[in-house]
């Protein structure tokens, strides 16, 4: 069963950001809303969210996310906190853990792991090895192993990855991958172009049959503007669509650098 948690986009951050991001991170803060407009009578999702980057020395970066949000009818609040840990300058490792309330859609419990490295003179081609389990508020369980590979060059970034999940019960076995393109330049302007596809185990939508075993595509487009040095604009669309029912939605935000 693939989540889609829309609170977990800050761990994502933290495992695209190159290895030479440990020379002098900068912090933020950053809150944002977003609602989705879901059809053949799902229940449509909205919520809003304040996440959190902390630099700690030369060697970690903390991360936390809080979100409230409606999906298929269900509410929650979902809390997660994660940590980025530099070995120098080629090895980086990322660890996770978060928790939701709510009656079904959030997890009781979802912890991320993974290692990366940082290769070539310029530090500027990062590949990463992780893991990821979910524990859902009923009888599912998942576990997942990723993979990803991400290209710095000046001005733009290109990513892509792969996941394998195995949903319980019955083991059931799905494959995604991912692509991700970012043009632009901190403090000045970034927009980041996604896409990605696959198979799904299990979703949990709120209604008597469990979704199960089906094919999903989805795209998205982020702009992060800055006005001024330390601070700025967020805005973002998003297009999901599987056999069952299609998800658009928006994300509007502000955030501040120190």
């Amino acid at each position: 069963m693939n989540r889609r948690v829309l609170a977990l986009t800050a761990a994502v951050y933290a495992l695209v950001v190159p290895a030479t991001a440990q020379q002098g991170p900068p912090g933020w803060i950053q809150a944002e809303g977003f609602y989705h407009a879901v059809t053949d009578d799902f229940g449509d999702w909205k919520g809003v969210a304040l996440r959190a980057v902390v630099p700690s020395g030369r060697s970690n970066i903390w991360y936390g996310d809080l979100m409230a949000l409606e999906a298929f009818n269900d509410r929650g609040v979902y809390a997660s906190a994660g940590n980025r840990h530099f070995f120098g300058p080629n090895w980086f490792t990322f660890a996770s853990v978060g928790a939701g309330s709510g009656d079904f859609y959030l997890p009781d419990l979802r912890a991320d792991a993974a290692v990366g490295h940082a290769w070539l003179e310029k530090k500027n081609l990062v590949t990463i090895l992780g893991a990821t389990y979910v524990n859902s508020k009923d009888i599912y369980e998942d576990f997942a192993l990723l993979g990803s590979i991400a290209a710095y060059f000046p001005g733009v970034t290109a990513e892509v990855g792969l996941r394998i999940n195995w949903s319980w019960p019955d083991a059931v076995q799905s494959e995604r991958v991912w692509g991700a393109v970012t043009v632009g330049h901190e403090r000045r302007r970034l927009v980041v172009f996604r896409g990605g596809g696959g198979s799904e185990g299990y979703q949990l939508t709120g209604t008597e049959q469990t979704r199960q075993r089906f094919h999903s595509y989805e795209g998205s487009a982020s702009w992060r503007e800055w006005l001024g040095g330390h601070g700025g604009l967020l805005a973002g669309i998003e297009v999901y669509d599987n056999p069952f029912y299609t998800r658009t939605g928006v994300t509007l935000g502000f955030f501040r650098h120190w």
